[in-house]
Formats: C-alpha cells, sequence, structure tokens
C-alpha cells in the first residue's frame, strides 16, 4: 500500500508532463502565442525541477519527508488547476514554475523512499512496481488528454491530478512512516540555493532568447553568459568549500566512479528523454501534411508507455542475468536505432502506424536503461551516502531534461531556416519543371476555386511556399531526431565508466 500510494503521488507528474506535450498545440491556440513561446511552458517546467531537485532533498531533512511528500502533492495539485484555468500565458508559466518545484519532491522521493524504508534485496522489486504504474500514469494522460482536449477543453487534463492526490495523501498518511527530520537544527545552504537560481535562469534566458537577439552580439546575452558562468563557478567552489558545513550537492561524491557515470549519462539520457517526447507530438499535430487530433496522437504516442509498463517487469531478471553495463548498452542500442528509424521514416505524409515499432524500441530503452543506471550505479554508494548520490544523479538528469527541450527547439528553427534556403534556391522561375508545376496548380485553382488568372497564379505560388515550408520543417525534424540518435552515441561510450557488477550464475 505504501507503493501504492509513492505510485500515485509520482503518477501525477508523469501523467501532466506527458499530457502537456500533447496539448503544447492547443495552449498555442488558447493563448495566441507562438510554437517557441508555448515551449516555454516546458522549459519552465523542466528547469524549476532541475533546482528543486537538490533543495528537495534538503527541505525533506527539516521538516520531515512524510510532511515533505503530502506538501509536494498538494502544491502540485493546485499549480495544476492553476495552470489550466489560467487566462494569461504569464499566470501559467508562474504556476508551471511551481509545478515543476513540487515535482522535483515527487520524482525524487518515491525512488528515495524505497532506499530508506526498504531492505536492499526488496528495492528492485519495489522499484519495478512503482515504474510499471508510472509508465501507466503516462499511458493515461495521453489517451486522456487528447480525448478531453478534442472532445471539451485543453484545461480539464487538470481533472485527474485531484483524484490522484486525494488516493496519495490518504494512502500516504495511513502507510508512510513518520521519520524524524534529520536536519531541523542545522545550517541552510542559502548561498548555494541563490547561486543556483542565478545560473539555471541565465542559462534558461541565454537558450530561449539567443537566437532572437543575435547570440554575443547582444549586450544583454552577453552579460548573463558572464553572470551565469560566475554563478556556476562559485557554486561549484561554494559546494566543496569546508566552510559550507550543509552543501545542497555534495559534489566531491563525483569522485566516486558510481556517482560519476551515472551524472554523466543522466544528463544525455535526460536530453534524450525530455527531447523526443516533445519532438514527436509536435510533428504529427503541426507539420504533416495531415496533421492528426490531439487522441489521434495520444494514441501513438501512448505506444511506448503501454510498452515500457509490460516489458518493465521482466527488467529485473534481465539485469541480474546480464548485469548492469551490458542492459545499458543494450537500452542505448534500442535508443539510437528507434532515433534513426524515425529520421529515416520522417515525411510530410508518412502513416502514424510507421512509427508504432521505433516506439516500442524507445520504450525498451527506457525501460531498461534507467532502473540499470539507477542500480548499476547510485544503488551501490554506502547507506549514509545514499540520498546525496540519488541527488546528484536526479539534479544531472533534470539539467539534461531541462536542456533538451531548449536544445532541440533551437536546433529545429536552425536547420528549418537552413533548408528553406536551399529548398527555395532550387524554385527558380526559369525551371521547366517549376514553370508546368504553377501552370498546373493556377488551372486547377481558377477551375475549383473560381479565382481569376491573376489571382489564380498568387494562389499557387503561396501553396507552393506552403509546401516548401513543410519540407523544410520536416527535415528539421528529422535533423533532430538524427542528433538524439548521435546523443545516444555518445553515451554508449560512457558505458565503460561504469564499474562492472556481478550477475546471477547461469543455472
Amino acid at each position: 500500500m505504501l507503493l501504492l500510494g509513492l505510485g500515485f503521488a509520482t503518477g501525477m507528474e508523469f501523467y501532466t508532463a506527458d499530457s502537456v506535450n500533447l496539448v503544447l498545440t492547443d495552449i498555442t491556440g488558447s493563448f495566441g502565442v507562438s510554437g517557441d513561446e508555448a515551449s516555454w511552458s516546458l522549459t519552465i517546467y523542466s528547469s524549476a525541477l532541475f533546482m528543486g531537485v537538490p533543495v528537495c532533498v534538503w527541505l525533506a531533512g527539516y521538516i520531515g519527508h512524510k510532511s515533505y511528500l503530502i506538501g509536494s502533492i498538494l502544491l502540485f495539485a493546485a499549480a495544476s488547476v492553476v495552470s489550466a484555468t489560467a487566462y494569461s500565458f504569464q499566470t501559467m508559466l508562474v504556476a508551471r514554475a511551481f509545478q515543476g518545484l513540487a515535482g522535483a519532491g515527487l520524482v525524487v522521493w518515491w525512488r528515495g523512499s524505497v532506499y530508506l524504508l526498504l531492505p536492499k534485496p526488496q528495492r528492485s522489486e519495489a522499484l519495478m512496481r512503482v515504474s510499471t504504474m508510472l509508465y501507466l500514469s503516462s499511458a493515461f494522460g495521453m489517451l486522456f488528454a487528447g480525448y478531453v482536449t478534442d472532445e471539451f477543453s485543453w484545461r480539464l487534463i487538470c481533472v485527474p491530478n485531484l483524484a490522484y492526490a486525494a488516493v496519495a495523501i490518504w494512502l500516504l498518511m495511513k502507510y508512510f512512516p513518520d521519520m524524524p527530520a534529520q536536519r531541523a537544527h542545522g545550517p541552510t545552504d542559502w548561498l548555494g540555493i541563490v547561486l543556483i537560481a542565478v545560473t539555471l535562469v541565465s542559462s534558461q534566458v541565454i537558450l530561449s532568447r539567443g537566437e532572437i537577439d543575435d547570440w554575443f552580439g547582444s549586450p544583454r546575452i552577453r552579460l548573463l553568459a558572464w553572470l551565469g558562468g560566475a554563478a556556476f563557478v562559485l557554486f561549484a567552489i561554494w559546494q566543496t568549500s569546508p566552510c559550507n558545513r550543509a552543501p545542497l550537492l555534495r559534489l566531491e561524491l563525483l569522485l566516486d566512479r558510481h556517482v560519476l557515470s551515472s551524472a554523466l549519462i543522466g544528463v544525455f539520457t535526460g536530453m534524450i528523454l525530455s527531447g523526443s517526447l516533445y519532438m514527436l507530438p509536435e510533428f504529427l499535430r503541426n507539420v504533416a501534411s495531415q496533421p492528426l487530433s490531439a487522441t489521434q496522437t495520444g494514441r501513438v504516442m501512448a505506444v511506448y508507455a503501454l510498452t515500457a509498463a509490460a516489458v518493465r517487469p521482466l527488467i529485473v531478471g534481465i539485469v541480474a542475468r546480464f548485469g548492469q553495463r551490458k542492459t545499458i548498452c543494450g537500452a542505448l542500442v534500442c535508443l539510437v536505432a528507434s532515433m534513426l528509424m524515425i529520421n529515416r521514416f520522417l515525411t510530410t505524409d508518412t502513416p502514424a502506424s510507421y512509427f508504432y515499432l521505433p516506439l516500442m524500441l524507445y520504450a525498451f530503452c527506457v525501460s531498461a536503461l534507467l532502473p540499470a543506471v539507477g542500480s548499476g550505479t547510485v544503488a551501490r554508494i554506502e547507506q549514509q551516502k545514499l540520498m546525496d548520490g540519488v541527488s546528484l544523479y536526479m539534479t544531472f538528469r533534470q539539467f539534461g531534461a531541462a536542456l533538451g527541450v531548449a536544445v532541440l527547439t533551437i536546433l529545429v528553427e536552425w536547420r528549418e531556416t537552413l533548408h528553406s534556403s536551399r529548398l527555395f534556391d532550387h524554385l527558380r522561375a526559369s525551371s521547366q519543371i517549376m514553370r508546368n508545376w504553377m501552370t498546373t496548380a493556377s488551372n486547377i485553382v481558377s477551375a475549383r476555386g473560381g479565382y481569376s488568372a491573376l489571382n489564380s497564379h498568387a494562389v499557387a505560388t503561396k501553396l507552393l511556399a506552403e509546401a516548401g515550408g513543410r519540407e523544410a520543417a520536416t527535415l528539421a525534424y528529422a535533423d533532430a531526431f538524427l542528433f538524439m540518435a548521435l546523443i545516444g552515441v555518445v553515451t554508449l561510450c560512457l558505458v565503460p565508466l561504469i564499474p562492472p557488477t556481478p550477475v546471477a550464475p547461469r543455472k
């Protein structure tokens, strides 16, 4: 029952993350903002979650783990309602920031609670049960959010969070043991909190405004770069300083090979996991020549979550049989294959069913990669340092997640501009193929639309521009998936950093 409570609490975060990814197009229309601006709802959430990870470990130590979990659930549910019912984009972004801060406690402490409360032999089974619940919550989020958005309004996606929160609070109040606060009278690393906040805000503004403001040609971008860089260096120095008696992050743990390997792999896997789940729904709903509805897109994306839920119970045995390193290598190979298949299949007219196999491969990666990294690295730290190791791993992973959406948004815009210039270079008026196409299109528009000869030519030109723009966007999205495949290859090169672990003997 305790695991069920943790599953409902964190399932609320998984449900919300995938739901918002799916309905980003509808959010764009409701607030009258561009797609780039709408992606800020994801970036701000991921960034707040990134900043909240080290803070949540410190705060839980002050007020107690049970009280912190209950408070996080209440704050997350309340912020979900405010975010969904907001009538200004700025209000929604503020609510998403609070959601991210609360979500940090949920994604860290479901795993942390298992490590703290259960003996080591029971942890793998417990983590498997909760993880399966989380994947089912993701599938439910995509199916429900798609349906309710098409039939009613995207603003209703917050309703299940109230049920999630009510069940989670009831179970945790009844079954989560009372653990005394561990740092009730210790110092608070306020300087560390301020420095990491400055670093985070500076980096996100640079990533979001860089291309608009001509990157380092802008005095504001240069100032933020110096400010963020200085804050980051000072944060690293302060966290390792002997004067800091209660650091937010114990960076000296990176000297441990287990922690270092999990942190580095966490950055890249965070980028891939957040980026891929953002890019494919955006393409299916906005770029394809026959855009899918929210319901149809939800059904496509739910394939990965349902597959991951089905596969996850098998991973415990696979890790025990082959070891963490081989399992991680297999997961990353599935990931690279998945991204390359999407890159290869991606056209303006690709049927949605073509993405089922890549999404299933992606599910094999996700369901195996995360538990293998945890059991092969973080879980092998000695017990008294375990939560500090979990905090470091989750901080680096969420940093990658926050970076993933921002970097891929910039990459798609840059590559779309490049592909547009190349495509339209070939559309010259002197080309015989070009003249034939324009003549045919003008005749069709004139015959079916009742346009005059002059106006039909202008409409044909507009149709050509739209088709060219869609092709350029498709090529840009394909490049984004190729980029994520390359990140997977880089991550694969980091696997030797993980110390070898014993495997179960063959029978």
